[in-house]
């Protein structure tokens, strides 16, 4: 599929032997993937997201293992052709995106009864209930 072709899915490329694809989002298609999460509403926009089974993340915590934790991941999975670019990418709580790995069309139940469970109250950014299931570190 063509950058050009205007479908809203995924892009995704035919794997060769000799990969020579970025492995990994650089910081534009990291910032446009933040941008198009969805915000949680009563929060700093720039600090708060949902991910994309509905979970709350801090933009602070990327890449480690607590509940509010989250990494960037590949919609269509890398080791399945999925590009590292904005369009094939969503950011997903860390436990989240383990579980995820590289499947595809995972529903988004599936993804929820998987996570940290992380409600907030009042207008400071105390935590009202954490998963049993959750690290809070």
């Amino acid at each position: 599929m063509s950058a050009g072709s205007g479908s809203s899915s995924p892009r995704r490329t035919r794997v060769e032997k000799e990969d020579d694809r970025p492995r990994f989002f650089d910081n534009k298609a990291k910032n446009l993937c933040w941008a198009n999460a969805e915000i949680v509403p009563g929060r700093h926009p720039e600090r708060w997201r949902k991910d994309a089974a509905g979970n709350v993340v801090c933009k602070r915590f990327c890449n480690c293992q607590g509940c509010l934790c989250f990494e960037y991941d590949h919609i269509v999975p890398f080791s399945k052709g999925g590009e590292s670019v904005a369009e094939n990418c969503q950011i997903l709580q860390t436990r989240v995106n383990r579980f995820k790995a590289n499947k595809e069309d995972v529903d988004t139940s599936q993804l929820k009864g998987y996570s940290c469970d992380i409600k907030f109250t009042g207008i400071f950014p105390r935590i009202l209930r954490a998963s049993t299931r959750c690290n809070v570190t």
